[in-house]
């Protein structure tokens, strides 16, 4: 089998992503798994995602497993909401807290910010990820409603404003 290495980043390369933010994809596997619902899918695919201050990843989810990895910048703040009636849980990676990756079950709501300056994440997915399989929350929803009621200083993260 090819040795397949990540792509190098190149700042002019990161495109806008629709949860905020910017990012490049720089590996997809060729091994193709099945995932539960019988779609076929890279094995694993990772970006990087880059953040600058006062810019947020507004609250999204994926159907598979990913894991946050801390590259540059001081750090990022994690939220996690399950969409039940509890509040939401908040991560942060960085240095200060010796924590530089956290994985983020498949199906968990999910946003971030920077703590201050620009930072640079990164972000794999196993399966990996496809468009297909991403929601971005409505801030209209039943979802954004609840999650208001919990925690109305996420508003920003909800709506991107």
């Amino acid at each position: 089998m090819e040795e397949q290495n990540l792509s190098p980043m190149t700042p002019n390369a990161l495109v806008e992503h629709p949860e905020g933010g910017r990012f490049q994809e720089v590996f997809r596997s060729a091994h193709r798994v099945q995932t539960d619902n019988a779609h076929e899918r890279s094995a694993l695919t990772h970006i990087y995602f880059s953040l600058n201050p006062g810019e947020v990843s507004r609250f999204h989810r994926v159907t598979s497993d990913e894991v946050w990895n801390l590259y540059r910048g001081e750090g990022i703040k994690l939220t996690l909401w399950d969409g039940s009636h509890r509040r939401p849980k908040s991560v942060i990676l960085s240095a200060l807290e010796n924590c530089f990756c956290h994985v983020v079950p498949a199906g968990m709501w999910q946003a971030t910010e920077p703590l201050s300056d620009k930072v640079l994440v990164g972000c794999s997915v196993a399966p990996g990820f496809e468009f297909a399989d991403f929601t971005l929350m409505d801030p209209a929803s039943a979802e954004a409603e609840q999650l208001r009621a919990l925690a109305p200083t996420l508003e920003h993260l909800i709506s991107g404003v």
